[in-house]
């Protein structure tokens, strides 16, 4: 049995789509409530863990105009969203990945417009 090949070499269009996806939450929060559970909310701020992970792969000018739609995204989460006292994925991950509100701000933040069923599962996360 033969090795997996290794990884290829990083995507700038792959960054662009995070961003892109990014962007659309974003401007989704700022219209209307967020309608979905804490799974969702968890895979949708992973988008931006994601994009953390990849930005140093790339310059800015590989990332052209997405550079700019990330800030933008950036600032309408800070704007549509309200610090959460802990890691929406809970204080042990946290710690285990090493993620802090300073530096992953996106895991500490949760929607100013929410919707029962995830206020209810954010009650429980410890």
């Amino acid at each position: 049995m033969s090795a997996a090949p290794p990884p290829g070499l990083p995507d700038v269009g792959e960054l662009r789509d995070l961003i892109d996806q990014w962007s659309e939450l974003n401007a989704d929060l700022e219209r209307k409530e967020y309608t979905f559970d804490l799974d969702n909310w968890r895979n949708d701020v992973d988008v931006r863990q994601l994009i953390l992970e990849a930005l140093p792969m790339f310059s800015r000018e590989e990332i052209g105009d997405h550079a700019l739609k990330l800030d933008e995204a950036d600032k309408l989460f800070q704007a549509n969203t309200h610090p959460f006292r802990r890691c929406v994925w809970g204080a042990g991950t946290a710690k285990k990945e090493k993620w802090t509100a300073p530096a992953n701000w996106w895991y500490f933040r949760t929607p100013r417009r929410s919707n029962a069923q995830l206020e209810d599962e954010l009650a429980t996360v410890r």
